[in-house]
């Protein structure tokens, strides 16, 4: 006998379009379920994330009542999880606890059920994570079997579940089948068949487990048509319904029933893939040509990275992860302001691999727009010093009625600027870098057939490669260079010809005015804030001539134009200007006063990144050098 218990996944990131949740549910979330209920007899799991479960009740409530009845006829377990799908590891304890218990309160108000089992987002797991769960009320969690591979146990140990405890606190752990993910629902029904009754022979009952995502069953790539048009899943329920040698089984029951196989102790880990895509550049392609030189049986004795490790290979995920401390640190606890920051807590923008996730500018948006508007039901204002990107150096993180700012003091420049009536980071831009995916992009063809994204090469337009241009620097808002030669727009575009950079030391700060000095160049640079207007003007001293004022800006309005006239999505050379704006859509404009003639150089920041349908290419801001001989007083008005 094989007791299989399959269990979804169903998450849209809080951000998302709507058109993007909708598709999902007319091609996913609604037809699944809607084929599950024809099959009385199947038992399943589901999870639905807090996000999702907020646009379903607004949009598709009747969905609810399809998932009311396949509780009440026994056929669905709810589970629950932390309420806007965060990695639990980067949020704060306290924000773990609340928001799983603010969920479990939602659904049971929802469905009339108190769910035990939890979904880990991104099945990223931590030791640490027990006495959390425990004390959210949490009995079990789903992790993959590679995480119980990597504390030394064998796949044959797989058949049922363990204990795990932190200081005498239990928590139960079911292993995740990652042959089941690859089989279900991309290979045929028989295929999933033959890998059942292979685990049935010689254990009297053993349990296997699914859980991945919903959005497999007809959001990815070719597997709506599979999966319902060609009945996949009706076969495979079929299948299921039929035999008497397998059973669906809820993980609620089991752990009532049945006994664990033991206790383990499972290391820091995630599924295979994340600890591949989370690996720096060269680690990570050492390490696919070390999977490709071994036998697949010693996978699990080259574990990868370190999911937190995000954090130091994309620093814009750093910089939005400590705004997002800062803002659980300091806003007023009520829970309104609560929702606001653990949407702002959403995991999907934070990291990278198969998926768009961090290089979607949408998403980075809705991350800021929360977090910020979190703390506008109690603004803490004033000017600190600290070192709040956790770089080991200090920055001075600026607060006003009106903005929000990080200031890098070595050069005297914003690395965030969030504007509060706008509900936006100004800086909101990606870095051009280098990606191992970057290494397959001449490659890239259209391909046919049924397949896991992780098994699809495709790219959403041609030419890609002539987009993969690389950072030499880290962009900010205002930064200086000398240059020995004037830059032309092409030079500004590949970062050549672009002189030194200037850095300072801050030698005098009140609230809101900032004085920096270059010592050797004898150049002075002051910053001030006006509140009252959200206007920065930058003032120098002692400029030498042939300088130039960066400012990179994160802003995806459409129809980005300088002065009505000029795209931001082009290369732009503009020659005595004084004076300009930025326009868009919907934008409420910024507006550049410079005082003296300046040349001005803008380019589109573009990057490409993975994502479930290909390779892409996305706008994440542009850049803009000012170019003067002449000391200029540059004011903003933001």
């Amino acid at each position: 006998m094989v007791k299989l218990a399959l269990y979804f996944h169903n998450h849209q990131p809080v951000g998302n379009f709507d058109h993007v949740f909708e598709s999902a549910y007319q091609h996913s979330y609604f037809p699944l379920l809607e084929t599950l209920l024809k099959y009385p007899k199947i038992k399943f799991g589901i999870h639905n994330s807090g996000p999702l479960c907020e646009w379903l009740l607004k949009k598709h409530p009747e969905y609810f009542d399809y998932l009311k009845e396949a509780i009440k006829n026994g056929q669905a377990e709810i589970l629950a999880s932390a309420y806007s799908e965060p990695i639990l590891s980067l949020i704060p304890p306290a924000d773990v606890i609340e928001q799983i218990k603010y969920f479990k309160d939602y659904l049971f108000k929802l469905l009339g059920v108190e769910p035990i089992g939890l979904w880990l987002t991104e099945r990223v797991w931590e030791p640490g994570l027990i006495p959390l769960l425990h004390e959210a009320g949490i009995g079990y969690t789903l992790i993959d079997d590679t995480h119980f591979l990597y504390a030394g146990l064998s796949d044959e140990d797989l058949k049922s579940y363990f204990l795990t405890e932190d200081n005498g606190k239990i928590l139960r752990l079911f292993p995740i089948s990652m042959r089941l993910r690859y089989l279900i629902p991309f290979h045929p029904v028989e295929e999933v068949r033959d890998y059942l009754k292979e685990t049935d022979i010689g254990t009297p009952s053993a349990l296997k487990v699914l859980g991945d995502d919903g959005e497999k069953f007809g959001v990815w790539p070719g597997t709506y048509n599979w999966v319902y048009k060609e009945r996949w899943l009706e076969k495979f329920l079929e299948f299921l319904t039929s035999e008497e040698w397998v059973e669906t089984v809820h993980l609620k029951d089991v752990i009532k029933k049945e006994a664990p196989a033991g206790r383990i102790y499972i290391p820091t880990a995630s599924y295979e893939e994340m600890g591949e895509w989370v690996l720096p550049l060269k680690a990570g392609r050492n390490y696919i040509e070390l999977k490709r030189s071994i036998d697949h049986k010693y996978y699990h004795l080259i574990h990868g990275g370190y999911f937190k490790n995000f954090l130091s290979r994309y620093p814009e995920a750093n910089l939005m992860h400590k705004r997002m401390l800062y803002v659980s640190k300091n806003i007023k606890k009520d829970i309104s302001a609560k929702l606001s920051l653990w949407r702002g807590q959403c995991s999907c923008a934070y990291w990278h691999g198969i998926f768009g996730g961090l290089y979607l500018p949408h998403l980075r948006e809705a991350v800021y727009r929360n977090l910020i508007e979190a703390e506008m039901h109690d603004i803490k204002t004033g000017v600190e010093r600290f070192d709040i990107d956790v770089d080991g150096e200090d920055e001075l993180v600026i607060s006003t009625k009106t903005l929000f700012g990080i200031m890098k003091l070595n050069t005297g420049s914003f690395i965030e600027l969030d504007v509060r009536e706008r509900r936006i980071n100004l800086l909101n831009y990606l870095a051009r870098r280098p990606e191992k995916y970057h290494d397959l992009i001449p490659q890239s063809s259209e391909e046919e057939g049924i397949k896991s994204i992780h098994e699809i090469i495709r790219s959403k337009g041609k030419d890609l490669d002539k987009y993969l241009i690389y950072d030499k620097y880290e962009r900010r808002f205002g930064i200086e260079h000398i240059f020995e030669t004037i830059p032309s727009k092409e030079d500004f575009y590949y970062q050549k010809n672009l002189g030194e950079i200037v850095y300072y030391e801050l030698i005098d700060y009140k609230p809101f005015e900032f004085i920096f000095l270059n010592k050797s160049l004898n150049l002075k640079k002051h910053i001030a804030i006006d509140d009252d207007t959200s206007t920065i003007t930058f003032i120098y001293e002692g400029l030498q001539k042939n300088t130039g004022v960066e400012f990179s800006l994160g802003i995806f309005n459409p129809n980005l134009k300088i002065n009505g006239k000029f795209s931001l999505y082009e290369l732009q050379e503009i020659l005595e200007v004084d004076s300009f704006t930025i326009e868009g859509d919907d934008l409420k404009p910024i507006k550049f006063n410079i005082g003296e003639k300046v040349k001005l150089l803008s380019y589109p920041i573009e990057t490409i990144s993975s994502s479930e349908s290909g390779f892409e290419k996305i706008f994440q801001g542009f850049s803009i050098l000012l170019i003067f001989s002449i000391r200029p007083e540059i004011r903003i008005e933001l």
